[in-house]
């Protein structure tokens, strides 16, 4: 069997976490497992976001994972890892690092869904505003659209 291409072990590695989380939130309540639903949800899209964003050519689909902004572990020869500065690597939020560039407009569709489900991380998440089904509704939406974004781009694989 052939080892696969290292242009496609960063996207395939975020499509494997992405389907894995989508199937745990779905086993969640989302009200009664609010916390837990909403870190899924998330952490999914993230995930999807930078496989988007790999596949876009908007960052590097190196086989390496960032640090922080610009810092990259990377595997050496004899197995062991090194830090180096290289361009931006995976996001942490929208927007977060900053990528530069010309997005296309269904990247921007991704960011903006992700930006609707983060809308209620802080207000539902630090006891100021209770989950409801609305909120969950929005989320679910959110999420939907980019579950679309990333078949779009990903096609069979997502």
């Amino acid at each position: 069997m052939t080892a696969p291409a290292a242009t496609d072990m960063r996207i395939a590695s975020h499509l494997d976490k992405f389907r894995r989380l989508d199937a745990l939130r779905a086993r969640l309540d989302p009200l009664a497992d609010f916390e837990l639903w909403y870190w899924t949800t998330l952490t999914a899209g993230t995930n999807a976001l930078n496989a988007v964003m790999h596949a876009t050519g908007m960052t590097s689909d190196d086989p390496v994972f960032s640090t922080i902004p610009g810092v990259h572990m990377v595997r050496q020869a004899d197995g062991s890892y090194a830090r180096e500065l290289r361009g931006p690597g995976d996001v942490s939020h929208v927007g977060w690092p900053p990528v530069e560039g010309d997005a296309p407009p269904d990247l921007h569709e991704l960011e903006h869904a992700l930006e609707a489900i983060e809308e209620h991380r802080d207000p539902c998440l630090r006891g100021e505003r209770a989950p409801t089904a609305a909120i969950v509704a929005e989320c679910e939406t959110a999420f939907a659209r980019v579950r679309t974004v990333l078949a779009g781009r990903c096609g069979s694989h997502a």
